[in-house]
C-alpha cells in the first residue's frame, strides 16, 4: 500500500488550514502592516502609502512561508491572527495620519 493511501483527513486538514492560512492570513496581515506602517512613518500621508505598501509585499510571502513552517495548523492559524490583531491595534492606535 502506497504512502499516499494512508493519508487521511487529518492530513487533508492539516494541508488546508496552513493554505487558508498561508493565503487569506498573508493578505489580512499585509493589510493591516500597510495600514499601521502608513499611520505610523513620519511622512507626510500620501508620501507614506508607497513604503508601507512595499513593506507588505515583503511581509506577505514571509506569513505564506510562516504558515507552513509551523509546528501545527492551529499554531499557524492562531500566529497568523494574532499579529494580524496585534498590526491592527497598532493602526487603529495610531489613529489617522497626520496630513
Amino acid at each position: 500500500m502506497g504512502a499516499h493511501l494512508r493519508r487521511g483527513w487529518g492530513y487533508r486538514a492539516n494541508i488546508a488550514t496552513r493554505a487558508v492560512a498561508g493565503s487569506l492570513g498573508a493578505y489580512l496581515v499585509a493589510a493591516c502592516v500597510a495600514a499601521a506602517a502608513a499611520r505610523t512613518l513620519p511622512l507626510p500621508r500620501l508620501d507614506a502609502i508607497v513604503p508601507a505598501t512595499m513593506l507588505a509585499f515583503v511581509v506577505a510571502p514571509g506569513v505564506t512561508i510562516w504558515a507552513f513552517l509551523a509546528p501545527g495548523p492551529v499554531r499557524a492559524l492562531v500566529g497568523v491572527l494574532g499579529a494580524a490583531a496585534l498590526l491592527a491595534g497598532i493602526a487603529w492606535f495610531a489613529g489617522m495620519p497626520a496630513a
